[in-house]
């Protein structure tokens, strides 16, 4: 069986500011007051998820989660495409020459 655990999902520098738990994805946030030290934001998301508890998950829900994190995977195909209309668009504005408009 996965065992639940939190994950630090967002960072401010060094400190912690939002907080995942690993098994239901339910997501903690550290209170303005507690991110000026490392230390307090660290204690508030774990005091967050030892509260929390989570909620069963049937296979048709996991099912729909996977399916969610495959299709947020960038599409290199997609990426090259955009370059090449990039480079393109550069393209066009290296006739100008003195790069003003009339």
């Amino acid at each position: 069986m996965i065992q639940r655990r939190i994950r630090v999902v967002k960072w401010l520098n060094t400190t912690p500011a939002v907080g995942a738990c690993t098994l239901c994805s339910r997501e903690f946030k550290v209170p303005m007051n507690a991110l000026k030290r490392t230390a307090d934001a660290q204690a508030s998301l774990q005091e967050q998820f030892d509260r929390h508890k989570c909620q069963s998950l049937d296979s048709s829900e996991v099912d729909a989660r996977v399916n969610v994190l495959l299709r947020q995977e960038p599409d290199e195909e997609e990426d090259e495409e955009e370059d090449d209309h990039r480079e393109e668009d550069d393209d066009d504005d290296e006739g100008d020459g003195d790069g003003y408009s009339e």
